[in-house]
């Protein structure tokens, strides 16, 4: 028999080892340093308080991908109860499962990201709206447009995350939101943090995807390519263990 050795027991890992079981006669045999599998995609039980160790939301460009987990994961058939709680009306298939009957249903859910800056909550990813206009304040806005103008024509070297977020969105917002974010999220300065982790983890985010989102939206236009980072609808699961 054939075996295959898979490291980590994460989203990648259980997928890989899905395929081969499925799809080839070679037996998968995954290796995980933890007691538990998930990954970065697990919830921990902790003394009864259940707690995300990474965010539980999915969305993907691929329609292999897609097919995957819609074969493994039905959608809910139903409201959920926050749903109800909340006056939402979801995406549902009549074909799926009730998520307050069954743990293993894919929900559909609005996003709401937000930052607390100066005492106030601002869209994350930050967005152009009457929102973020009024919170920063006519002075802020212009210094930041200001900031952006002059990153269009002196563009840095990208050595560092820090250089790559200042060449997209200039320097006086990139202080404003993403220094300090992403210092307390990776515990290290984007000065020391090299321009690759950018492209992985903002992708094709700048001033100019943000500003053409917003008109389209404005205008009620098709969008016909969505940057993953400003989805407004994602699916998640109810449970994971």
């Amino acid at each position: 028999m054939k075996t295959a050795v898979i490291i980590g027991a994460g989203p990648a890992g259980l997928t890989a080892a899905y395929e081969l079981l499925v799809h080839t006669d070679i037996h998968p045999i995954i290796l995980e340093k933890d007691s538990i599998v998930g990954g970065l995609s697990r919830t921990v039980n902790f003394d009864g308080n259940r707690m995300d160790i990474g965010g539980h939301r999915f969305f993907t460009k691929s329609r292999e991908v897609q097919e995957l987990w819609d074969s493994i994961m039905p959608k809910a058939s139903a409201p959920a109860l926050d749903d109800r709680l909340l006056g939402r009306t979801p995406d549902l298939d009549p074909a799926g499962r009730d998520p307050e009957t069954e743990d293993i249903v894919f929900l559909n859910r609005q996003r709401v990201s937000r930052i607390l800056y100066l005492h106030k909550f601002f869209d994350y990813p930050v967005s152009l709206n009457p929102t973020t206009i009024r919170n920063l304040g006519l002075f802020r806005m212009t210094s930041m447009g200001l900031s952006y103008l002059h990153a269009c024509f002196h563009k840095r070297p990208e050595k560092t995350l820090e250089d790559f977020m200042v060449n997209r969105f200039g320097e006086k917002l990139y202080q404003t939101f993403f220094e300090g974010y992403t210092e307390k999220v990776w515990g290290k300065s984007p000065k020391n943090l090299s321009a690759d982790w950018g492209s992985q983890r903002i992708k094709g985010i700048s001033i100019g995807a943000v500003l053409k989102d917003f008109f389209q939206r404005a205008l009620h236009l098709q969008q016909k390519k969505v940057e993953t980072s400003l989805i407004e609808r994602f699916e998640c699961v109810k449970n994971l263990v």
